[in-house]
């Protein structure tokens, strides 16, 4: 689904249209709201195996370039001066990856929000209507659709929306990419 920002939601006695999906409200099974977790690359603390990894792969090297000029080696430029300036270049580009894998950590934790998905489910397919950050919005509109349900407006009624709502799942993006259980959904690149 597109990611576009949303200001209405039109009911009408058969037909609930969000953005440019319309969905039968006879064929709408279940209506849930979900809290979105994040997982594989995308979970909060993934960027620690990185740094992990990075701090490992750049001692080994550094240590095994600290040996090469203990070594003799009947080499016509002096192994030392070189063993030093690709130590050097091997620091630097594991700081700045340190520090970028250092920056998504802070993101993660403390300026990433929590998201929460409304998915209508129709004949066992489940879709994400919308996305957002204000749960109580969504929960709002999870019960204005089940309401008209419930009991179908004669007429088109025009719901509007406020806050952080975009239609379909702006953090992961594909469909096919979801799976849920309890009260979350799982985006697991």
């Amino acid at each position: 689904m597109a990611k576009e920002q949303l200001g209405v939601i039109q009911i009408s006695k058969r037909i609930i249209r969000i953005g440019h999906q319309d969905y039968p409200l006879a064929n709408i099974s279940r209506v849930q709201t979900l809290r979105i977790r994040y997982g594989g690359r995308l979970a909060t603390l993934a960027p620690l195996r990185g740094l992990i990894v990075v701090v490992l792969v750049a001692l080994v090297l550094i240590a095994a370039l600290a040996v090469l000029p203990t070594l003799d080696l009947n080499a016509d430029f002096d192994v030392d001066t070189v063993a030093t300036d690709i130590a050097g270049i091997i620091s630097a580009l594991a700081a700045l990856r340190i520090i970028y894998l250092l920056l998504v950590l802070f993101y993660r934790l403390f300026i990433r929000k929590q998201r929460y998905a409304l998915i209508l489910e129709t004949a066992g397919t489940q879709y994400t209507a919308l996305s957002g950050t204000d749960p109580h919005e969504i929960t709002r509109i999870k019960n204005v659709i089940v309401d008209a349900i419930e009991n179908p407006p004669e007429s088109v009624r025009n719901v509007s929306i406020n806050g952080d709502v975009v239609v379909g799942n702006k953090a992961g993006r594909d469909q096919y990419l979801q799976g849920g259980s309890g009260n979350s959904m799982t985006i697991d690149r």
